[in-house]
């Protein structure tokens, strides 16, 4: 492939905050680390740009590819998935602050649904984002996740009643 300079860069700008979203909610919200890992993947991407091949698949779905891949191989070589449980917490006295006539802020919501994602364990954040942050629909999922859809389909579907599990009890 003859890729452009040009063409990475405005591919980098259309994907670049779609990015940081997926790897925001990987990395339980924290900023820092996801700029960091922003960082690595546009290099890593713009390295291996000319290895990209629009006859073979999507930019998005290439894209995401290789930065899920990045972040397997970062979990794998940090060893920081640790999340505390919902019981660990509760054990803990962790108590909501959020006052019930307060979650129809948007604001409020959105901290709420940050926190349920940050109690999930990496696998079910990372199918839930593709599918409802990303907007990615099931077969470009499993292209980048290495699955079959039919193990998407059923990976998402017990993710996102974990999700409402955890959410009633934390915002009942």
């Amino acid at each position: 492939m003859n890729n452009s300079h040009g063409e990475f860069v405005g591919y980098y700008h259309e994907f670049k905050d779609r990015l940081f979203t997926y790897l925001m909610i990987r990395v339980n919200f924290n900023r820092e680390q996801a700029e960091d890992l922003l960082m690595d993947v546009i290099l890593k991407a713009y390295q291996h740009f000319k290895s990209f091949d629009p006859k073979k698949g999507s930019f998005k779905t290439w894209i995401f590819t290789l930065t899920h891949n990045h972040l397997v191989n970062y979990w794998r070589d940090e060893r920081r998935h640790k999340t505390d449980s919902l019981e660990q917490l509760e054990e803990n006295g962790f108590v909501s602050s959020v006052a019930p006539e307060d979650t129809a802020s948007p604001r409020i919501e959105n901290e709420n649904i940050q926190q349920a994602l940050s109690l999930m364990n990496n696998s079910e954040r990372e199918v839930i984002s593709l599918r409802y942050f990303e907007d990615l629909g099931f077969k470009e999922i499993a292209k980048i996740l290495e699955k079959n859809e039919g193990a998407v389909r059923t990976e998402l579907s017990r993710a996102l009643k974990h999700f409402s599990e955890i959410y009633k009890k934390l915002f009942p």
